[in-house]
């Protein structure tokens, strides 16, 4: 059963036919190596493969602890783990923001702003098993040639991430369709006219 980041880094290192760890933070090169590209893999991987158990939702709440910039009126505080916004609250949301820094940035008019939004989950027990086996094999192609100067062996690996890649991608994908919005030209123009006279009205 898959408890920790150790079990996840003992994974990769099976993988890499390497000892494996007893810690994260033992002086050993697999230790070193593991912990270096750990949580790189592991953001990267949520990033990308939209898993259902990193998708979350929430309700942003207005600050006006900022530094007021050009261009947009209001700013909403994002939530401390977030990673990657997929969507506002309702997939078709006609509505133009920015995400920078911490902050939520656009000139709508609701009260409160709801995201879907990929979130930074560092709790391995959350993970389903077939991504524990995917960020156990990412893991492995980043240090199985410097730990084992096997090319061929990391050869394999690099296959085997891949096709396991491609299998989760189409798991995650079944369970969270991507929305295409296809917006007419000149729609898209009206709104952009719409935001430049709201922000830079006529003298």
């Amino acid at each position: 059963m898959i408890t920790s980041e150790k079990d996840i880094c003992n994974m990769a290192l099976d993988y890499c036919n390497c000892r494996n760890i007893t810690s994260m933070d033992e002086e050993t090169k697999e230790s070193k190596k593991c912990l270096a590209w750990y949580d790189n893999v592991r953001k990267a991987l949520l990033m990308n493969m939209n898993a259902t158990f990193s998708i979350k939702r929430a309700t942003l709440a207005e600050t006006t602890n900022y530094e007021k910039v050009y261009g947009y009126d209001r700013a909403f505080a994002l939530p401390s783990d977030l990673l990657q916004v997929l969507n506002l609250g309702n997939p078709l949301a006609d509505e133009y923001y920015q995400i920078e820094g911490d902050y939520f940035f656009t000139n709508s008019h609701e009260k409160h702003i709801s995201i879907r939004y990929i979130a930074d989950v560092k709790d391995v027990t959350k993970y389903d098993a077939e991504f524990c086996d995917l960020l156990a094999l990412r893991l492995a192609e980043k240090i199985c040639l410097p730990l084992t100067e096997d090319v061929e062996k990391a050869n394999y690996i690099k296959q085997l991430a891949q096709q396991k890649y491609n299998e989760c991608s189409t798991k995650y994908g079944r369970d969270n369709r991507i929305v295409v919005i296809n917006k007419p030209r000149y729609r898209q123009s009206k709104i952009y006219a719409e935001n430049y006279n709201a922000n830079y009205p006529a003298q």
